[in-house]
């Protein structure tokens, strides 16, 4: 192996045609012009008057996401420091809370259902890319998070995963396959460690 710079810099490097460039393609978004504009008119709006609004004005944080094209009902929580890529790719059904400092990536859709929580500090991420091509290509696919599921704080959510009905992620886990309903996974990658049963309130 060489250890003068000069003749390291002349060296061919594995997957760098002539030493040059890793890749041989340069990266090309392929989100159209409106969609770059309506997220950059988003990013105005969400980084003032979303985040700065006070946390008990969830209906006024449901009003700014419905005029950016979400589908939001009307006992759906989103807090202030929530972060959302693209409202007009986000469903909340009833009672559906997205909490603190949760990063929802919503290249493709993200469907929230009723009763179900994700903690803060989680991330949503539909989208990736190709890592197998030279051209990073962008690849994407939903996330539905099933009805009374519930993410514990800082978990990762991969695309093309649905979190079942009372299903439960604990604290930090990685998600990159669908989870049963009522199942409880935990771990990276996460695993199935118990299911979920539920009793009535304590007296």
């Amino acid at each position: 192996m060489a250890t003068d710079p000069a003749a390291y810099e002349a060296e061919p490097t594995a997957g760098m045609p002539g030493g040059r460039r890793f890749y041989e393609a340069d990266y090309r978004n392929p989100l159209t012009s409106a969609n770059k504009l309506g997220r950059g008119t988003w990013a105005i709006v969400s980084r003032t008057v979303f985040r700065w609004s006070p946390v008990p004005c969830f209906g006024w944080r449901r009003l700014l996401l419905r005029l950016f094209g979400a589908r939001v009902a009307a006992t759906a929580r989103v807090y202030p420091s929530t972060c959302i890529w693209a409202p007009w790719n986000l469903v909340m059904e009833e009672d559906a809370c997205l909490g603190p400092d949760v990063y929802c990536l919503n290249v493709a859709t993200v469907s929230i259902g009723a009763e179900a929580t994700v903690s803060f500090g989680t991330v949503l991420c539909t989208a990736s890319h190709d890592i197998r091509r030279t051209d990073r290509r962008l690849v994407s696919g939903p996330i539905r998070i099933e009805r009374g599921a519930f993410l514990f704080a800082q978990g990762f959510i991969c695309m093309d995963v649905t979190v079942g009905e009372g299903a439960v992620v604990a604290a930090r886990a990685f998600v990159r396959r669908n989870v049963g309903a009522y199942e409880v996974v935990a771990g990276n990658p996460a695993q199935v460690v118990a299911r979920r049963t539920l009793s009535g309130s304590a007296s």
